[in-house]
């Protein structure tokens, strides 16, 4: 699909793998709006008029990328914030797009997920229910839209180098032999798939295989797992230590945030 003349929307356009994808769709033509927390301010609290925005000057293309993740137990998991941003968000940004693009019969929702959500891993609980709520949201959505030129892309990157597998689930991906990749890369990789308008990609082997697997036979991957889960709860435990000794107590606010999803 030529990009040249198009209109885009994208949130987390300012982050490790929105700063690349941005400059591969302006470079092809498109005009593009990328919400900037910096300038625009918080997106959760302006929402509803980031939607009345939409629904009058509707894009051509919407692109979901912001997102926030914790990694924790599951019991200090901030759900509200996780669902806001990773979920409730790109639903209602969604919903404001669709009857322009239905009227018009043309347009494309592309929304970032990840393979954690395909293969859920033990300490990103909310992070994961979330971005897996995402993943089937677009994938009833493309259903529904079935017949028109709406098209849904759903695409789900595995560990990126940015600023969200900084610090202890870095440090696990690390112990663990979790491969990441180039933030170019995966911009590069998404704009090929909103050029070629993919339904469902997924970036990186084995990881396709084992989400494969989970499908079929999760209890091997939960075997597979036990591995990560112990790491994981050294470095927290660790963590969570330090906290305590230096009298800081962890609140819902004590996540680390992206404008990528990965």
């Amino acid at each position: 699909m030529p990009l040249k003349g198009k209109t885009v929307f994208i949130t987390g356009g300012t982050g490790g793998i929105g700063t690349p994808l941005v400059n591969r769709l302006t470079e092809a033509g498109a005009a593009v709006r990328a919400y900037d927390i910096a300038k625009d301010g918080d997106l959760i609290a302006n929402l509803d008029h980031v939607c009345a925005s939409l629904q009058k000057n509707t894009p051509d293309i919407l692109i979901n990328m912001a997102g926030v993740v914790r990694f924790d137990y599951c019991e200090n998991q901030p759900v509200d914030a996780l669902l806001d941003l990773n979920l409730r968000v790109p639903m209602r940004l969604t919903q404001a797009v669709l009857p322009a693009m239905k009227e018009r019969n043309s347009g494309q929702i592309v929304n970032i997920g990840t393979m954690t959500a395909l293969i859920p891993l033990p300490h990103v609980t909310g992070y994961a229910a979330a971005k897996g709520g995402l993943k089937i949201f677009s994938d009833a959505l493309r259903r529904e839209l079935g017949g028109t030129n709406v098209n849904v892309t759903v695409i789900s990157p595995r560990a990126v180098r940015t600023p969200m597998n900084h610090g202890p689930q870095g440090e696990v991906n690390k112990r663990a032999g979790i491969k990441d990749d180039l933030p170019e890369d995966v911009a590069q990789r998404i704009f090929e798939a909103i050029c070629k308008k993919e339904a469902d990609v997924r970036i990186g082997w084995p990881e396709r295989f084992f989400a494969f697997m989970h499908a079929v036979f999760p209890k091997i991957i939960d075997q597979g797992l036990q591995k990560n889960r112990e790491i994981g709860e050294e470095i927290l435990n660790k963590h969570h230590q330090t906290k305590e000794r230096n009298d800081e107590k962890i609140t819902p606010n004590d996540i680390v945030q992206h404008r990528a999803a990965s």
